[in-house]
């Protein structure tokens, strides 16, 4: 069904028709009724995509995200869909499921670039006005979109001299929540590390640091473990740690599944948290809603995180603004019951 055979059909100028789909006030509420009875009736669909090419514009924005499945995810894509809603714009994503071909293995991206390559064109075959590209990990990424004529945004991840990008506060964060510890009295520290070739580790830990030599506080590198982000292993590593004769009275781990691990073994070993090791976390991940008692954590801001993303393409895109950006959002640290107040 036309624009032409409605308009026939309700007696109408297409001219007509056109203003009832974009609900003008130029025609009467009768002729109004009469048409979107027969829109109904047919079935017919306004060809956006054909209308949208007319305007050199299609408001659709490409979603890429490197594993839909890594639970940080959902919550950027979710950000992005906010802004694109208030916007009138649409999205379409694209899921490249790269958490079981490269786990933590974050180099061998590279060994996917024809699966990226293909996502970008598909999304490009559908006339997106941008693109925002979502990291499971934290991490620069090599210059895998390229020569695409469109703004690119990254998310979660960055890279050097091509798109904009949008990231959370690791160093400044672990220097605010060690600092909390000092605060609170505490003097011996223990840290669970993530893996060596994490950014966001060595992040981290460069900020505890910082917040320890300020203090004049030496950390012993005997009290340094370093983990997977497991659980298991957190647990097995912070043992040696919690049975030597003096033992930290505060643990940092990088990320709540670890900090589950060094609470477990400290149960074991009867340890009582907090009033005999205080621990803390990171990610406010939805297990720490179950840990008794309730961990001290880090919420990274990770809907606004997809929503920056969305407003700095958009800018771009509607704007003209052709500078890249690169922004640094802070997080928010959560204060459960795991830090004891040694200063009482």
């Amino acid at each position: 069904m036309t624009l032409k055979e409605i308009a026939a059909k309700a007696g109408v100028s297409v001219a007509t028709v056109s203003y009832v789909l974009n609900d003008s006030a130029k025609v009467s509420d009768e002729t109004k009724q009469r048409v979107e009875q027969i829109i109904k009736e047919t079935g017919y669909r306004s060809n956006i995509l054909a209308k949208s090419l007319r305007k050199n514009r299609t408001n659709i924005i490409g979603i890429i995200v490197e594993d839909v499945t890594v639970w940080h995810t959902p919550y950027i894509i979710d950000g992005i869909n906010e802004l694109a809603e208030e916007k009138g714009y649409q999205t379409i994503l694209s899921n490249l499921r790269l958490l079981s071909k490269i786990d933590d293995n974050f180099q061998d991206i590279s060994k996917y670039q024809k699966d990226i390559d293909r996502a970008v064109d598909i999304l490009l075959g559908m006339q997106v006005d941008g693109i925002i590209y979502v990291g499971m990990h934290d991490r620069p990424i090599p210059h895998i979109i390229k020569d695409v004529h469109k703004e690119v945004v990254y998310c979660y991840c960055y890279t050097f001299g091509e798109g904009s990008s949008v990231r959370y506060s690791n160093q400044r964060t672990s220097y605010e929540l060690t600092k909390l510890f000092l605060e609170k009295g505490h003097k011996k520290f223990g840290v669970v590390k993530g893996l060596e070739t994490s950014e966001p580790a060595a992040l981290r830990f460069r900020g505890i640091k910082k917040a320890l030599d300020e203090a004049g506080i030496q950390l012993e590198e005997k009290n340094i473990v370093t983990g997977d982000w497991k659980y298991k292993t957190a647990k097995e590593q912070v043992v040696g740690m919690l049975t030597q004769k003096e033992c930290p009275d505060a643990i940092i781990a990088m990320n709540d599944e670890m900090a589950m691990g060094v609470m477990k073994a400290a149960e074991e070993l009867n340890i009582e948290v907090p009033r005999e090791l205080s621990v803390c976390g990171f990610d406010n991940a939805d297990i720490v809603h179950y840990t008794n008692p309730k961990l001290t954590t880090v919420e990274r801001p990770l809907q606004e995180m997809g929503y920056r993303s969305m407003d700095i393409l958009l800018n771009k895109i509607e704007n003209d603004a052709g500078e890249d950006i690169s922004i640094t959002l802070p997080c928010e640290i959560i204060q459960g019951d795991t830090i004891c107040d040694m200063n009482t």
